[in-house]
């Protein structure tokens, strides 16, 4: 069975991973002449966000048997609003390193290939490649293509800008920041390396290149952000949803099959299971939809949580973390099992149904 995979990134390594256990050899085109992100910046998995799994690291390794080593674990959660801080204390996830070394992410799924060959510095042709191989796996990490078929459904447009920090950092400790003055409908976070060294990102709603820059100087002030920046970087950063993700032989994985949340836009999960259920689906048979359900349920219900979230206003930021300082409130969102995404979309839902039966 031949099959070419475009793109080097988390899903199409993933990929590649599952079918070699398969026993299929996939070929990977990748436009770059290098295995990882372009900028180098710290991710991270939060437990709450991905509830009924409560282990992302142990959930990877057992269904897919992916070794991963995170930078350092989320044992410390500050977020800022406009005129509160709340600060919460627990076991909520995981750093990973992003970017090219050794120890990123990307690097660590490289590390697990064997058999797959791996072209680089080539841009794959989906329309050659769907002709020449039995099945393509799109993972290109745009929606280049899903666009071209018309199988995207935009519904978030960002754009990102951030910087490499040098200064005196707690590793374990996730700082967010929400305030629309400087992010609008986005937010910021900071993420150490290390105690030395930290990526911070500001995220911004229905903004261009040229605005990102006005925002992130208007971020840094306001929140007196000085430490030393050693680098920074600044990207286009949309969601949405692709559908259906399989087109004839071609699959849609990763960021072109919608990986990336909408609500805070992480996508590591998601790209790596995507990547595998379309390895699964070429070597089994199986319908990708259907091993789909997990991952587009899930991001369904996050929208949900993202459309609630573009109604707030700086007071309700405030109130939101003053609640969440509730000993109550912080003890069920944090430390016990309850699914805060599924109930909260279940919600809001119920909310929209009963809003609309007043407009008719």
């Amino acid at each position: 069975m031949k099959v070419a995979i475009i793109g080097g990134g988390l899903s199409g390594l993933s990929c590649a991973h599952e079918l070699e256990r398969h026993g299929i050899s996939p070929v990977i085109f990748h436009r770059n002449g290098y295995i990882g992100d372009q900028y180098s910046h710290i991710s991270v998995l939060l437990e709450i966000q991905h509830r009924p799994i409560k282990d992302a690291i142990k959930y990877i390794k057992k269904n897919f048997d992916i070794s991963i080593t995170p930078v350092n674990t989320v044992n410390t959660l500050t977020h800022y609003s406009p005129n509160r801080k709340t600060v919460i204390k627990g076991n909520f996830g995981f750093f990973l390193k992003r970017g090219r070394d050794k120890d990123s992410l990307p690097m660590q799924l490289f590390s697990h290939l064997k058999t797959s060959k791996i072209n680089f510095n080539t841009y794959g042709d989906i329309d050659p490649l769907a002709k020449e191989f039995d099945y393509v796996v799109v993972a290109n990490g745009n929606t280049v293509f899903t666009n071209q078929l018309g199988c995207w459904y935009p519904t978030i447009k960002t754009y990102i800008r951030g910087a490499v920090l040098l200064g005196d950092f707690d590793p374990n400790n996730l700082i967010m920041w929400i305030n629309k003055d400087y992010c609008k409908n986005g937010y910021a976070y900071l993420s150490p390396f290390n105690s030395k060294k930290a990526s911070v990102i500001l995220v911004v709603t229905d903004v261009n290149e040229k605005e990102i820059d006005h925002y992130w100087k208007a971020f840094l002030d306001y929140e007196n952000i000085n430490y030393t920046i050693v680098e920074e970087f600044k990207q286009a950063h949309d969601t949405g949803f692709a559908y259906p993700h399989k087109v004839d032989n071609i699959y849609f994985v990763g960021n072109a099959g919608g990986a990336i949340d909408p609500f805070l836009g992480f996508g590591q999960l998601n790209s790596i299971e995507m990547g595998v259920m379309a390895a699964r689906s070429i070597a089994n048979g199986d319908d990708y939809e259907r091993l789909l359900k997990r991952v587009t349920k899930h991001n369904q219900q996050l929208y949900q949580m993202r459309k609630a979230f573009n109604t707030a206003d700086n007071d309700t930021y405030d109130s939101l973390l003053a609640s969440i300082g509730f000993p109550g409130i912080r003890h069920l969102l944090y430390n016990t099992r309850f699914d805060v995404v599924k109930n909260f979309a279940r919600i809001y839902r119920l909310k929209e149904k009963l809003e609309n039966r007043k407009k008719q």
